[in-house]
């Protein structure tokens, strides 16, 4: 049985969606074509009518990814309740270096869930984090700086650094060592704010 136009976007969405979460979790290598269409309630052969090849899929869920990260910075903030650093700042490294965002990889940043595994894939995938990545450190520069524009604010690399590495290894040792996974995190912040009021 054929479907709609309208049924078949709805079911791209799903399984860029589904994909995206399973890859954050788990790794490009670690989920299959299979796991995917599985986990997004459709049928294994309805995949290539979407895609061409599960590197496609990981291309398009990961260019998605890395625009939400950026997007996650950029927004307009929130009185934050408990901001560690003053301005739009401390809402962003409340938000980005928690245990909320260590322990919920398959909605968090696409960067930090996937680097490592970027890191081995072709230039193509390469050059997907590469945008994420400038886009990212642009924005942190623009809400550092309070510079009135993303424009004239240089990127600040040393803080997206410290943000996304503050998760990678509070993830690494959370479930050995939860208290240095939980100082990893706190310790990081406390350390950007500092540099950032410098």
């Amino acid at each position: 049985m054929r479907v709609s136009r309208q049924q078949a976007a709805a079911n791209r969405e799903r399984v860029l969606d589904v994909a995206a979460a399973l890859f954050r979790v788990n790794g490009f290598n670690s989920v299959s074509i299979a796991d995917v269409m599985r986990t997004s309630g459709l049928t294994h052969g309805g995949f290539y009518g979407q895609f061409d090849s599960k590197e496609a899929l990981i291309e398009e869920s990961c260019s998605r990814g890395v625009q939400d990260s950026v997007a996650e910075i950029r927004r307009e903030p929130t009185s934050p309740i408990d901001a560690t650093a003053p301005g739009p700042l401390g809402e962003v490294l409340d938000d980005y270096v928690s245990a909320s965002h260590r322990d919920n990889p398959q909605s968090r940043c696409t960067v930090a869930a996937l680097a490592n595994d970027a890191g081995r894939a072709p230039a193509e995938l390469q050059s997907i984090f590469a945008s994420g990545v400038t886009g990212m450190a642009r924005a942190l520069g623009a809400a550092s700086s309070r510079a009135s524009s993303e424009d004239e604010a240089a990127p600040d690399y040393f803080l997206l650094a410290g943000m996304v590495g503050a998760i990678v290894l509070s993830r690494a040792v959370r479930d050995a060592d939860p208290a240095l996974s939980d100082r990893i995190l706190k310790d990081t912040k406390d350390g950007l704010v500092a540099a950032d009021s410098q």
